[in-house]
């Protein structure tokens, strides 16, 4: 979302960005076939710029909220050659691009000229490797926060790429993960991550304890149908059901 409260949904199957009212009704839409290709990934500015980790051209798009011409930005290949997989983008608080490199198992980090910072990341299991890393976030310390599906956590980097900490584990225990997919954080620090097996949105702190997980007012565990993106915006909570093809909005009860 950005300031002016429009909701930013990322349509990778009809290769275009579809921009919402608060209220839900359709404004416009960003890109076209020709230019988006299976994008996956967004993230919206504090000024209303949104950049898309454009997938299938192995780069970023970045549209300028002042409606200038989007700019590209190709996004170097792996040691190996292989060319990046960018399944999810972020910008970090000095405005630079956060970015996963899904097939890569690997985290990049771009200034706003496009140029790399820095590239973190092979395949694994132990602190600063991964196994097909797909969404992050980041928070107002330049932390990065990335779900990893396969390895069920999320690993958190600090600024400069090197390891920070984890939060969850495998396993079907609140505070674990079977298939985490989306995360968002709160102006507040909250962590929100959901779980696309399981249906639920779990809460933690930055440090990785958990807080709770999301309910209705009776205190009843909300089962969504995939979760998988999320923004919190405000006192709302804003959730991506993926089958569904539908955005669910929830309202914090004090």
């Amino acid at each position: 979302m950005d300031r002016k409260g429009r909701i930013f949904v990322l349509d990778g199957t009809a290769d275009r960005i579809r921009v919402y009212g608060r209220d839900g009704s359709h404004l416009l839409d960003l890109g076209t076939p020709n230019l988006l290709n299976q994008p996956l990934g967004l993230d919206v500015s504090a000024s209303g710029d949104v950049v898309v980790a454009d997938s299938g051209n192995h780069r970023l798009i970045l549209f300028s909220a002042t409606n200038k011409p989007p700019r590209i930005f190709p996004l170097p290949p792996a040691e190996n050659g292989e060319a990046a997989d960018c399944s999810d983008v972020a910008f970090a608080p000095d405005g630079s691009f956060v970015v996963v490199d899904n097939d890569n198992h690997r985290v990049l980090r771009l200034d706003r000229m496009g140029i790399p910072i820095w590239s973190r990341g092979v395949m694994g299991r132990n602190p600063g490797e991964f196994r097909y890393p797909f969404m992050l976030a980041t928070d107002r310390d330049g932390r990065s926060y990335v779900v990893e599906v396969i390895n069920t956590r999320i690993q958190v980097l600090n600024p400069d790429g090197s390891f920070g900490h984890f939060i969850g584990g495998w396993g079907i225990e609140p505070g674990q993960f079977f298939r985490p997919k989306g995360i968002a954080i709160s102006p507040g620090g909250e962590v929100y991550v959901s779980d696309s097996y399981l249906g639920v949105i779990q809460i933690f702190d930055r440090g990785g304890s958990l807080r709770g997980i999301v309910t209705d007012p009776s205190g009843n565990i909300i089962r969504f149908t995939t979760p998988v993106g999320l923004t919190v915006s405000r006192n709302n909570l804003y959730v991506v059901e993926m089958y569904t093809g539908q955005v669910v909005v929830l309202e914090k009860i004090r």
